[in-house]
């Protein structure tokens, strides 16, 4: 099969691989449509060190099952990416996606910028939607995990640092909970329209500080959530949470953030991380993109063979999202 392999920083080649053999209990599916992530962009830039080299990289993926169990077969599938042990204690506690066995697909794990990749049938999920749009289940279920793991309250101020897809998914997902968001970009970000023609409010960071101002007493924000996909999303974040506020920190960049313990500390903040959805997170998510409710745009659509090209495109500023297509 025909599969990208990173090698080093900005080292990605398409090169010919022995097709994948699945385990019992495994399925061999057949890509259809891979999203390049922030993660992926890390990896890529060298931002953040391979876990596995090569590597073919790729967790926001969607296709058809052509090698399992019967009623399986042809079925189109998105796949959950931590591929766990299901026998030791953070499994048996219900921590799953944390397994000290588990293998990430497309980050440990070879993943699915191929013609094909392997998955377990307990990690897959059928689905009657377009692979162009299936393939957000993935972030979009890591956006309703943080929403899960530390809900906004009602009436309170929300912002969203960044401008990129977590970002428009997170604050797709807050307007359906109830909320209007507050989304921050850089002045001269190229993707503000997409979010101003969804009806989002886009300010600088010093207009939503000024804002932050005037919400809560003059304190801040509520919540903030940092999915800006650099290192100094997160020095914003503080400064605009109101004391006992809640930051969400959704980029995975690589590198080290610059962190104003000092102020954090003075604030009293509530720091939440959080990674991948579970399985309800996955159900939920390819049922809010069945309905229509959430929305998915993407910038470009590269062929396999051009999936370095696809890589260099997404590094744009103006790039929301951009597959790759085998």
């Amino acid at each position: 099969m025909k599969a990208a392999l990173l090698k080093a920083p900005r080292h990605l080649r398409v090169e010919d691989l022995q097709d994948p053999e699945p385990p019992e209990g495994w399925a061999l599916v057949r890509s259809r449509a891979v999203g390049i992530c922030g993660t992926d962009k890390a990896f890529y830039r060298g931002t953040y060190p391979l876990f596995k080299k090569p590597l073919v990289p790729g967790h926001e993926v969607s296709g058809e099952v052509v090698e399992g169990p019967r009623d399986l077969v042809g079925v189109s599938v998105v796949s959950e990416i931590n591929f766990s042990c299901w026998s030791c204690l953070a499994c048996r506690s219900g921590l799953y996606t944390h397994c000290p066995r588990k293998k990430t697909l497309g980050i440990d794990f070879d993943g699915g910028m191929a013609e094909y990749f392997i998955a377990p049938i307990t990690a897959l999920h059928r689905h009657s939607l377009k692979h162009e749009v299936a393939f957000a289940a993935e972030p979009l279920a890591a956006v309703l995990n943080a929403v899960n793991l530390r809900p906004p309250r009602r009436g309170w101020s929300v912002a969203v640092i960044g401008t990129g897809f977590i970002a428009f998914l997170t604050a797709q997902v807050l307007r359906l909970q109830g909320f209007e968001p507050l989304v921050v970009g850089r002045p001269d970000s190229p993707k503000k329209g997409v979010f101003e023609k969804m009806g989002f409010e886009v300010l600088t960071l010093e207009e939503a500080l000024e804002r932050g101002r005037r919400a809560w007493s003059g304190l801040g924000f509520d919540m903030v959530f940092e999915a800006s996909g650099s290192n100094e999303g997160v020095k914003a974040a503080v400064a605009l949470a109101r004391p006992r506020g809640v930051v969400h920190l959704k980029s995975t960049p690589g590198g080290m953030a610059e962190l104003p313990q000092t102020l954090a500390v003075v604030k009293e903040l509530e720091l939440v991380g959080s990674r991948c959805g579970t399985f309800r997170e996955f159900r939920e998510a390819l049922r809010l993109l069945e309905e229509g409710a959430v929305k998915v745009p993407v910038t470009a659509e590269y062929p396999l063979a051009e999936a370095r090209e696809a890589f260099e495109r997404s590094l744009g500023r103006d790039a929301i999202k951009v597959l790759v297509k085998p």
